[in-house]
């Protein structure tokens, strides 16, 4: 091989050079903003230049030069990753013609022309994440969290809950499960018995979460946490629904200083939890309950503190709300953590990923709301069960009957007219007109000491911003209803016997058409026929009547044609006082009428929360009375009773 002469070595240096030179200033006026983009935002240039040159033995040699050129004002193309189903995740970025050839290499690939954006089997997210790497640094992706993907790649993300087996719990109860309150059970059971009951108001959380808590009655004690308002009536249901439980082993906390042996069921307050926390962590409670679970929002707050505190001890634990987050994501933190024990993500985590987290002079902001879409997907396939009236309708009733005990606290002291009363109900050698008598006057007494509680609980109707119809009978009650109405500054309508036909008229059409009367108060003799309210969907009946025909008469003011939603009756009932006699005999009653073919209302079905209104051992019962042979009930007994209570009803009263 002979070697090359100074003079051409010389000649390949300088047409080298002259390539170079010619290269630059040609790469130099294409390298502008505009071509930068065209070029799909990627930062470096290259090109491959052929050069001719002569080879030593004066023939054309072809030599390849590969120039590359760093653009450094175009960015990196970034985008992340939002988990938008239980099996799919989607990648928010914008358009890389790179970037979409890897996506096309991935076998799950689906395209949305509506949104722009490629999704994905979850499955396929690490691999996704390795083909993406050689792309970087002109693209970054960021990946889903690994606690978030740990959550979809485990096996427990099945909704096929109706095939679980949960007749442990009774055929009586099973029985009495609407379609999507079993579901709701079952859900509960798929999760161990941790999660978060969300449906709507007036669907049944208490019991759905009563038919969880007895499929894991091995794991009592029960510890209930409810709103102070709320737990006589939880009391009521625990006696009603679960016949296991001893009464002497249910116990109701309502004091600081309260003390108690070997509970199976605790019942207590949100703010008496707080300030019991130690004497009632020393029960190490199996299951608990915490009832309107958004009052547990705030993280930092002593209740939420000693709310955690039982949801970590306990095997089973149960939240109920039709809100649990009232206003940002980050109130459903401290629930998220009460369910998983802590074992979820730190507020951090959870706050930068759902709440837009940014640190601030002032710490950590967490005010916002980011990736929504994969939030409910985790809350509905891993912790929480959620369904809407509307969702529902059709396995509903179109009307929901439902007891309230008012709370004892309310209830205005009894006096010695009303255990003078009681006893002679309870005295066998009384004759039956004397025991009518007693309990006509029993009934008087008993409006008066409930007139308290019944505007306590009315008020409190209002914050939810709904109308609604309230029945009365005796003019006290109706009265002091319209005082406190007037006290709180609410426009209302009311209808008793000394309302003309003209005035009824006016008056229901005021409050169908007008959104500022929030309340018709309304007499059960006077207003139960010939009036059409369905402006309202809510109807409360403040005090019972002896003839339940008239009440169902008075119920169907709001339950008529124009109705375009199930109907929730309400009837407020007061421990100690003639309701433990009157709504019992109204049960009889119309068990009665159905038998005869003359009604189809049943205050005994599945739609309907009964009171179970046990008597002291050595008192007896009106019905044990009227039915002290546990034979059918004289009739005409039930027919005088209710003549005597609507002659009293025809008489005109002073206001």
């Amino acid at each position: 091989m002979s070697s090359l002469t100074d003079e051409q070595r010389k000649m390949i240096e300088a047409n080298r050079k002259a390539a170079q030179a010619k290269l630059a200033a040609k790469l130099a006026l294409k390298n502008t903003p505009q071509q930068a983009m065209s070029n799909n935002n990627q930062c470096t240039l290259s090109k491959t230049v052929s050069v001719v040159s002569p080879s030593p033995n004066g023939k054309s040699v072809r030599m390849n030069y590969n120039h590359s050129l760093q653009n450094s004002k175009s960015k990196p193309v970034r985008g992340s990753c939002e988990i938008t189903s239980k099996e799919r995740f989607t990648v928010h970025v914008t358009y890389h013609q790179q970037l979409i050839d890897t996506f096309k290499t991935i076998s799950s690939k689906s395209y949305d022309p509506k949104t722009s954006e490629w999704s994905f089997l979850i499955k396929d997210h690490d691999q996704l994440m390795i083909s993406i790497k050689p792309l970087e640094p002109n693209v970054k992706i960021e990946k889903l969290p690994y606690f978030v993907l740990k959550l979809f790649k485990t096996k427990n993300i099945e909704t096929h809950w109706s095939k679980i087996d949960i007749s442990s719990i009774g055929d009586d109860m099973v029985d009495n499960l609407y379609p999507f309150q079993k579901l709701g059970v079952q859900f509960g059971v798929s999760k161990k018995g941790r999660c978060i009951i969300a449906d709507d108001m007036g669907l049944g959380k208490t019991i759905q979460a009563i038919g969880i808590v007895k499929y894991y009655s091995d794991n009592f004690p029960l510890l209930i946490v409810c709103p102070s308002s709320m737990r006589y009536t939880w009391e009521e249901e625990i006696r009603l629904r679960m016949s296991n439980v001893p009464v002497t082993g249910i116990y109701v906390l309502s004091k600081t200083n309260e003390q108690f042996i070997d509970p199976a069921v605790v019942i207590t307050s949100y703010d008496l939890m707080t300030r019991r926390k130690d004497m009632l962590l020393k029960f190490k409670f199996g299951i608990v309950v915490f009832d309107e679970s958004h009052s547990l929002k705030s993280e930092k707050s002593a209740r939420t503190k000693a709310a955690l505190s039982f949801a970590m001890q306990s095997k089973q634990c149960i939240l109920l709300s039709g809100t649990p987050a009232l206003s940002r994501p980050i109130e459903l933190y401290s629930q998220i953590k009460a369910i998983t024990q802590n074992n979820f993500m730190t507020p951090i985590e959870f706050g930068i990923r759902y709440c837009n987290g940014r640190e601030t002079n002032y710490g950590w902001d967490f005010t916002g709301a980011t990736n929504m879409k994969e939030l409910k997907t985790i809350l509905e396939t891993q912790f929480m069960i959620r369904r809407l009236k509307s969702e529902v309708l059709k396995q509903l009733p179109q009307k929901i009957r439902n007891v309230v005990i008012l709370k004892p606290e309310t209830i205005k002291a009894r006096n010695q007219s009303m255990d003078d009363l009681e006893t002679m109900m309870n005295n066998k050698s009384l004759n039956k007109m004397e025991v009518r008598g007693a309990l006509l006057k029993y009934f008087n007494h008993t409006g008066e000491v409930k007139l308290s509680a019944i505007c306590d609980y009315i008020l409190n109707l209002l914050k939810e911003g709904k109308k609604f119809l309230v029945f009365a009978h005796h003019q006290k009650v109706i009265n002091g209803i319209c005082d406190a109405l007037e006290n709180n500054e609410t426009y209302y309508i009311r209808i008793d016997g000394k309302t003309s036909s003209e005035e009824r008229k006016c008056v229901c059409d005021q409050f169908q058409s007008e959104d500022m009367y929030r309340v018709a108060v309304l007499s059960i003799c006077a207003a139960n026929s010939g009036i059409t309210l369905t402006a309202a969907n809510l109807v409360v009946f403040a005090e019972l009547y002896w003839n339940p025909g008239i009440l169902t008469q008075a119920e169907d003011r709001a339950h008529r044609i124009g109705q375009a939603e199930t109907v929730t009756i309400q009837y407020l009932l007061a421990k100690g006082t003639a309701d433990d006699h009157i709504w019992p005999l109204i049960q009889t009653k119309l068990n009665v009428l159905n038998k005869a073919g003359l009604s189809k209302d049943n205050f005994k079905d599945d739609s309907t929360t009964v009171v179970n209104c046990s008597t002291k051992s050595n008192q007896m019962n009106i019905l044990d009375f009227l039915n002290a042979d546990n034979d059918e009930l004289d009739e005409n007994d039930l027919k005088m009773l209710d003549e005597v209570e609507e002659s009293q009803c025809k008489r005109p009263r002073k206001r």
